[in-house]
């Protein structure tokens, strides 16, 4: 299963960085080679994130509908957190 978040932000770098930096501390294993990241989630699922020029791509992905879900709410929550002051939403695709 696949979900995809596109957030318009011209820090789009800045805030792929910082996340991956902040699921470092929890997830298994993060990559982050700039412009693109990776985090690996416990018991399964990915979340690949593509940092443009003028947006955030986040690329979800599970096994099964739950933990796409639980992938969804942990990424786009953190990046709402991170970028509360520039007022960033997560918006995904079905």
């Amino acid at each position: 299963m696949r979900s995809e978040a596109r957030v318009p932000t011209p820090s789009a770098d800045r805030y792929a960085k910082r996340l991956c930096k902040h699921a470092a501390h929890m997830a298994p294993r993060v990559e982050w080679t700039p412009p693109d990241g990776v985090i690996w989630f416990p018991g399964g699922g990915t979340c690949r994130i593509e940092a443009g020029p003028d947006e955030l791509v986040l690329v979800a992905e599970a096994a099964n509908p739950e933990e796409l879900a639980r992938i969804r709410a942990i990424v786009g929550g953190d990046l709402e957190r991170l970028a509360r002051r520039d007022g960033l939403e997560v918006t995904w695709s079905a």
